[in-house]
C-alpha cells in the first residue's frame, strides 16, 4: 500500500464528498484502494492489502464494521457522487444506463450509470433479494435512484436515459422521467405498439434486417396513451429488431447502443474485475454500502484508463477481420496496468478525470 496515494485519495475524497463523516472518510479511502491491489470484493482479500502495522484480522473486523454501518447516507452520497463524476466528464450530453444485476441467488442490484467510452460508471444503487422485492415496485425504486443523482447535476445537463425491455416497457418509468426534465430512449416488448393519426403499428413488425422505421403518436394505448416517438432498428448481424419509445423526436435509435456499456460494467466489476458475486455478502444493506468501495475504486481505474489513452500508454488499436478497429484492452484493463506500472511507482494519485478517447475521431 503507498500510503503518499492513499493521503491524495482521501484528501480528494473528502473535498467531494463531504456527507462522509471522518471515520466513513477513512474506510471508503482505505478499502477503495485496498479493492484495487486486491482485485477482489473479498474483505479478507482486501484486508491483506492495506495492513499497516495491524493483524488482518484486524483489517478485516474494520471493513465489516464500515459494510454493516446503519448511519451511511448513501442518497446523500449519490447525489454528490454524482456531481463529482458530471464535473469529471466534463460533457453536458449524457446517457445514462439503468439496469437490474444478479450477484448471487438471493441477492441483486438495480443500478443507474452513466455511460463512458463503453464502459458505465455507477452512480446510485439499490440492493434486494430478488425474491422479496422492494414493496414499492421497480419503478419507484428506479425513480427514487434517478432523484438523487437528479439532485447533484448541474441545471444545464442533458440527460437521456437508456432501458432495455423489461424495464423499458413502462408508462410510469417514462412519466418519472419527463418529470425530471430528461428524455429517455427505452427498449420495448416485441407487443407494443404506436398509435398515430393514421393507422396503429406494432414497433417491432416495422423493420426488416438493414431498415429503421419512425412515427410519431401514442404509446402504451392500455396503460396511458403517452405522446411519444416509435424507433424501430435492425441492424446487420442481429437477430432482432430494437422496438423503442422515446420522448426526443432528435433521437435516431441507434444511440441505444450504450446500453450494452453498462452489462460490460457488470462484467468488469464480476469476473473481469472486482469479483462482485464471490464477496460472500448477502445482505442487501451491507451490499450497497461495500458498493460505494468498489464503485469508487472502479471509477478511479476507468479515469486511469483513459489517461493512460491520452498520455499514448495504452494498447495500440487493431484491426479486426470485419475491418473495424477496436481497443486491443478495455478501458479497465488499461486503468489497471497504469496504476501499477505508474501511479504506484511514482506515489501521485491523479485527480477523478475521464478524458475521452480521441483516437476514434
Amino acid at each position: 500500500m503507498n500510503l503518499e496515494i492513499l493521503y491524495q485519495w482521501r484528501d480528494e475524497i473528502a473535498s467531494r464528498i463531504p456527507s462522509l463523516n471522518s471515520w466513513q472518510l477513512e474506510n471508503v479511502a482505505l478499502f477503495s484502494q485496498g479493492v484495487m491491489y486486491a482485485e477482489s470484493s473479498q474483505i479478507e482479500r482486501i484486508a491483506r492489502q492495506v495492513v499497516c502495522g495491524e493483524k488482518v484480522s484486524s483489517a478485516a473486523r474494520r471493513l465489516r464494521r464500515f459494510v454493516d454501518n446503519a448511519t451511511l447516507d448513501r442518497t446523500t452520497f449519490f447525489s454528490e457522487w454524482s456531481a463529482w463524476v458530471s464535473s469529471a466528464l466534463g460533457q453536458e450530453q449524457v446517457f445514462f444506463c439503468v439496469d437490474e444485476t444478479k450477484i448471487s441467488p438471493t441477492l441483486a442490484a438495480m443500478v443507474v450509470g452513466v455511460a463512458f467510452e463503453a464502459r458505465c460508471i455507477p452512480l446510485a444503487w439499490r440492493c434486494y433479494d430478488p425474491h422479496q422485492y422492494p414493496i414499492e415496485g421497480q419503478v419507484k425504486v428506479i425513480e427514487q435512484l434517478l432523484q438523487a443523482i437528479h439532485a447533484g447535476l448541474p441545471p444545464q445537463y442533458r440527460v437521456c436515459v437508456l432501458a432495455d425491455r423489461g424495464i423499458g416497457t413502462s408508462p410510469d418509468l417514462c412519466r418519472a422521467v419527463n418529470q425530471l426534465g430528461w428524455t429517455y430512449l427505452f427498449r420495448v416488448t416485441c407487443q407494443s405498439k404506436i398509435v398515430t393519426t393514421d393507422a396503429e403499428y406494432t414497433i417491432y413488425q416495422q423493420v426488416t434486417p438493414g431498415q429503421t422505421w419512425a412515427a410519431s403518436g401514442l404509446i402504451f394505448k392500455k396503460r396511458g396513451q403517452i405522446p411519444a416517438h416509435a424507433r424501430a432498428v435492425w441492424t446487420n448481424g442481429y437477430d432482432e429488431p430494437w422496438a423503442l419509445v422515446t420522448n426526443d423526436e432528435q433521437l435516431t435509435g441507434y444511440e441505444y447502443a450504450h446500453r450494452n456499456w453498462q452489462e460490460q460494467s457488470f462484467r468488469d466489476l464480476k469476473s473481469c474485475g472486482w469479483q462482485w458475486d464471490a464477496s460472500h455478502i448477502r445482505l442487501p444493506e451491507h451490499m450497497a454500502n461495500l458498493m460505494l468501495v468498489l464503485v469508487l475504486a472502479y471509477a478511479w481505474i476507468l479515469g486511469l484508463g483513459s489517461l493512460a489513452v491520452a498520455l499514448d500508454l495504452a494498447q495500440s488499436l487493431q484491426r479486426h477481420s470485419d475491418g473495424q478497429i477496436r481497443r486491443h484492452w478495455s478501458l479497465f484493463k488499461e486503468g489497471l496496468q497504469f496504476f501499477t506500472d505508474w501511479l504506484v511507482k511514482i506515489g501521485v494519485c491523479l485527480q477523478l478525470m475521464f478524458i475521452p478517447d480521441k483516437r476514434f475521431t
